[in-house]
């Protein structure tokens, strides 16, 4: 017969055991349960924005360089400086360049005073010659005609009288639109010449800026097309996008409306309008497209390169 103690413990094992299986089994029993869905209006909310990283540059900046190459090049600003447009900025001090500049000067000159005596035709001086010119040709005729000279002689004489009186109308009349183009267009290609010779000595500012970054140093020279420095119109600020992927690209339309906050301004918002989307990807190893966006507001913090985190609600 059993000890009643040893049956007393059995019986508590054996409940406990038996209610061990029947949590088990409640806890097995939600497996197989379709796991709840997402709350649409959860889902719908995350479809309804893109984001992306992007930086702020300048509407208008340029590096400038010097497409020959320089020598002994002389600094006439430095970095910080602000420049008005056609500003000197770097002198080329290259002394084989001092005949083409020279020779330029001089065909401006002459293409100058041929276009003045061109437009203010006729000067008394042309008209006088024109007209001695007839005169003398009539003369001839004349004597040719004293003295019975054969029929050829005086018919040449005659075609003289009439080639020189009208070359004395056409002067009386001045230059023709023909004349007056032709001059025009020689004058603009001894100013082109002349830019491009002075161009060989300086880099000018073609807006007006600050000179952001100086790359070279006094005294250096540069091989063809090396950067010399860059300058920038730090008034106005555009963001460009830095990762920005296809998929989510095709969302977006110009003229479109995005929040954009800087990293450097965390605690304000700024609205920013699509200018324009690339048309080609800019990623090396993946995919991005660049899209531009014009800022409503400029903040007096903003600097070339500051990072800003933007979101393009989606309609």
């Amino acid at each position: 017969m059993a000890h009643p103690a040893l049956s007393n413990q059995r019986f508590i094992i054996l409940s406990f055991l038996a209610l061990s299986f029947l949590v088990v089994l409640s806890g097995c029993s939600g497996i197989n349960e379709p796991t709840q869905s997402p709350n649409a209006n959860e889902t719908a909310f995350f479809e309804q924005e893109v984001s992306a990283s992007g930086e702020a540059v300048p509407i208008r900046w340029t590096t400038l360089t010097y497409p020959n190459g320089a020598s002994n090049l002389e600094l006439l600003v430095k970095e910080g400086d602000q420049v008005a447009v056609n500003a000197l900025l770097v002198k080329n001090n290259d002394s084989r360049l001092d005949a083409a500049l020279e020779q330029a000067e001089a065909a401006l000159k002459r293409a100058e005073f041929a276009y003045e005596q061109t437009v203010n035709a006729p000067s008394e001086a042309a008209i006088k010659a024109a007209d001695a010119a007839y005169l003398n040709a009539l003369a001839n005729l004349i004597r040719q005609e004293d003295l019975n000279a054969d029929e050829e002689v005086i018919e040449a004489a005659q075609a003289d009288v009439d080639a020189a009186y009208a070359n004395l109308l056409a002067t009386l009349d001045g230059a023709s639109v023909q004349e007056i183009s032709a001059a025009e267009s020689d004058l603009q290609a001894a100013e082109f010449n002349l830019d491009q010779a002075q161009s060989a000595f300086y880099l000018k500012a073609p807006f007006e800026g600050t000179v952001v970054e100086v790359n070279i140093k006094a005294g250096e020279g540069t091989s063809p097309l090396q950067p010399v420095l860059t300058i920038a119109d730090l008034s106005e600020f555009q963001v460009v996008t830095t990762d920005l992927s296809e998929v989510d690209v095709a969302r977006l339309k110009e003229g479109q409306i995005a929040d954009i906050v800087f990293d450097a301004i965390p605690d304000r918002t700024f609205k920013g309008t699509i200018e324009r989307i690339a048309d080609k990807s800019s990623g090396v190893s993946s995919v991005y497209y660049d899209v531009t966006l014009l800022l409503d507001e400029i903040p007096e913090e903003l600097r070339w390169g500051m990072t800003a985190f933007i979101i393009f609600p989606i309609e």
